[in-house]
């Protein structure tokens, strides 16, 4: 009797694991989410801190965070060749170790550059750390259950948010730094141990070298028809960078309303999950941005505290399915291989990251010159406008789903 070939040797694609095999690697994938999230959250504001007590500045504070987003942002386009050069258990193990092995050094350091120097190491393994997760995450489901398992990756990393980031402030108002890097030393280890949940993979295939003229060429080809999604990802994520970094120089109100975002993101990642999986990504995403952009507008009125609230309530809920939407459609753009995967991966964070960062240097100098009334409304007017460019580009007849990853 004749065997059919194996449809991961023909296609490519990875298949997928039992069942049984992939509720393991689920709880994997949240627990490394969440040891992941915390130790970055309960750091992002306690080692600048440590820092200005340290003697650096404000200045050097902020070169802290800085310089962790920067190598953030340098690693996260060779992922994908990490992931097929070494695997993905080992790939989010390195993460881990990357990102927490720094911490218990920190107590014992003080002097500027070396501080800078743990928070590169710190930011490369964030780099791997969170393309990773969204990327071994959708690998483990099908198309039409991606929206619900990002949706509850998307929630325990909102979680890991109002637990850690509210943490490490408290403790680093009472100088017990010690006890901060302790935590995210731990939580770090959470990464580890969640990347050994995921089922161990076959000897990978050779990859091709990063810098490839032909991986490249590749690369922008699996990019094109994300282009929409990802720029009202940026969109998006740069009035969440102007509403996270400047309500609280405008507004008294800004503790309450914010945690109120936090908490209504996380509520809304579950329930975006479902409706993205019965009704699609893209008929959820045009009244998502929508109503973002309408809850970003509100900040506009730092005096009205109950019109502050409901509509960082309703920044926040929409938020989290802007979220969940632009990653399922740059997903399903670059279909199921796992380089196109590894690839929207990459992408799509890119895309929050930088957006947070534009929204933040960007929104200052708006606010000087015309205050609040003129910067949270410009934010939702560039949400509005990109919502409307990703519209256009979807009506073009070239943007359809990629079907040659990277490096083929």
């Amino acid at each position: 009797m004749t065997r059919p070939p194996d449809a991961s040797t023909t296609t490519g694609l990875r298949p997928a694991p039992p069942a049984g095999r992939r509720r393991v690697a689920v709880a994997g994938a949240l627990i490394a989410a969440f040891g992941g999230f915390a130790s970055f959250n309960l750091t992002l504001s306690a080692l600048p801190a440590y820092a200005v007590r340290s003697g650096a500045g404000p200045a050097g504070a902020g070169a802290l965070t800085a310089t962790l987003m920067a190598a953030t942002l340098v690693v996260q386009p060779v992922t994908p060749w990490l992931f097929a050069r070494i695997g993905r258990r080992q790939s989010l193990a390195l993460s881990g170790v990357l990102f927490g092995l720094p911490c218990p050094v920190l107590p014992a350091v003080s002097a500027l550059p070396a501080l800078t120097a743990l928070a590169a190491v710190r930011g490369l393994g964030f780099g791997v750390f969170v393309v990773a997760g969204v990327t071994f995450t959708a690998e483990l489901f099908p198309p039409g259950a991606r929206g619900r398992a990002i949706g509850w990756y998307g929630a325990v990393v909102g979680v890991s948010g109002v637990l850690g980031a509210p943490a490490g402030i408290a403790l680093a108002r009472e100088r017990a730094y010690p006890l901060v890097f302790a935590l995210a030393t731990a939580t770090a280890a959470l990464v580890v141990a969640g990347a050994f949940c995921f089922p161990r993979a076959a000897a990978p295939a050779p990859a091709p070298e990063p810098g490839h003229r032909r991986t490249l060429r590749a690369t922008g080809r699996a990019l094109r028809p994300m282009t929409g999604p990802l720029l009202v990802e940026a969109a998006s994520t740069t009035a969440y960078g102007v509403v996270f970094t400047f309500l609280p120089l405008t507004a008294s109100a800004a503790p309450g309303a914010l945690l109120a975002a936090q908490v209504s993101t996380v509520l809304s990642r579950l329930g975006a999950g479902w409706l993205i999986d019965r009704y699609g990504a893209r008929r959820v995403l045009p009244p998502a941005v929508l109503l973002t952009a309408l809850g970003t507008a509100a900040g506009a009125a730092p005096h009205e505290p109950v019109l502050l609230l409901a509509g960082t309530a309703l920044f926040g809920a929409s938020f989290g399915a802007v979220q969940s939407a632009t990653l399922v459609l740059a997903l399903q753009a670059a279909g199921d291989h796992p380089a196109g995967l590894a690839v929207a991966g990459v992408a799509w964070n890119v895309a929050f990251d930088g957006g947070t960062g534009v929204g933040s240097l960007a929104g200052g100098p708006v606010l000087s010159h015309g205050g609040p009334a003129a910067l949270f409304p410009a934010a939702a007017a560039v949400l509005a406008v990109f919502l409307l460019f990703d519209r256009w580009v979807t009506r073009r007849p070239d943007t359809g789903k990629c079907t040659s990853p990277p490096g083929d």
